[in-house]
């Protein structure tokens, strides 16, 4: 009898962990814009963040991405994932028009998707995260006339032409200064996510428009260099200057003068909460189709409580 029951204790044991060596991670793949920008390497934070704290082993994040923002790369990237059958797809849409079909064939894969950043909103993706884009740009064109004024000739600094959060903002931009018509938009720059390219259409534009007297950039590419960066040619407050985002590289700019407002986008909650919603999605939770994330508005007065912030995580 003992014998049988030390007997019946071994196979116990061998067949619950056979259970463990078996039970299957979710995969989820992070597909941002591109590699090459600071605000996607934080947002990957976030997720892999949310892979170790939600349920930390049944969770496994990758990541996915082209180098440079490119709709055609990220289409293939999710056709790609459709065949390798992840688990659930969180993209930023870098066209929400060009990526839509794929986004469809994901879900109609039982592949669930949801967008972080920049949505595809008439694709069938379940929810989104992140900024409310067309408010955030009709904030940034009220903070531009708040301290430049309701005169003047301004800039706006765009990415990739048809990425849809940009070109929310940019809408909202310019519905708000439909109200000031002496406030005229002399220059519309495309940097096409690049960096340097981004300070470099800026110096040029600012050389073309002398009479500038201010930019609003619903991408912050060109701030992602030191100070003075774009301004070189001007002193700080010379012009007025209002951006997304308010990474630690940013305020620098705001200390020095050369930007009065950052809009600060909830990066890391990109990655978190899009890790949380498709774990909700794949234990059968419902979830909001659109939550809007809040910016945080940073200026001289509290640039330093915002620094704060960054050192200890606590946002």
């Amino acid at each position: 009898m003992k014998k049988f029951s030390l007997l019946l204790m071994v196979v116990v044991l061998l067949l619950s962990g056979c259970a463990k060596k078996q039970e299957k991670k979710w995969v989820f793949a992070f597909v941002p814009k591109l590699l090459d920008n600071p605000v996607f390497q934080l947002a990957w934070q976030g997720a892999q963040a949310a892979a170790n704290q939600l349920d930390s082993g049944k969770i496994e994040v990758q990541r996915y991405a082209p180098v440079k923002s490119d709709a055609v790369e990220q289409a293939q990237i999710i056709e790609s994932l459709i065949e390798r059958k992840v688990d659930g797809i969180a993209i930023s849409v870098n066209d929400a028009d060009a990526l839509k079909e794929s986004i469809d064939k994901a879900m109609d894969a039982g592949i669930p998707v949801v967008t972080f950043d920049s949505d595809s909103p008439k694709s069938k993706r379940i929810a989104y995260y992140g900024t409310a884009n067309k408010p955030s740009g009709r904030m940034m064109a009220e903070y531009l006339v708040k301290r430049m004024g309701t005169k003047g000739s301004i800039g706006v600094l765009m990415g990739t032409p048809g990425a849809p959060n940009l070109e929310e903002r940019k809408e909202g931009i310019l519905e708000y200064l439909k109200d000031y018509p002496d406030i005229k938009v002399v220059a519309t720059e495309y940097c096409y996510d690049d960096v340097n390219k981004g300070v470099s259409m800026m110096e040029t534009a600012m050389q073309a428009h002398p009479e500038m007297t201010g930019w609003v950039l619903p991408g912050a590419w060109a701030l992602f260099t030191p100070p003075p960066g774009p301004f070189s040619a001007k002193k700080p407050g010379e012009m007025t200057v209002v951006s997304i985002d308010a990474l630690p590289e940013q305020l620098d700019y705001v200390r020095q003068g050369y930007v009065q407002v950052l809009l600060g986008q909830k990066l890391f909650g990109w990655g978190f909460e899009s890790v949380r919603m498709l774990k909700d999605i794949k234990e059968g939770k419902k979830v909001d189709g659109v939550i809007d994330s809040g910016v945080d508005v940073v200026t001289k007065e509290n640039v330093e409580e915002y620094a704060q912030k960054w050192k200890t995580g606590k946002f």
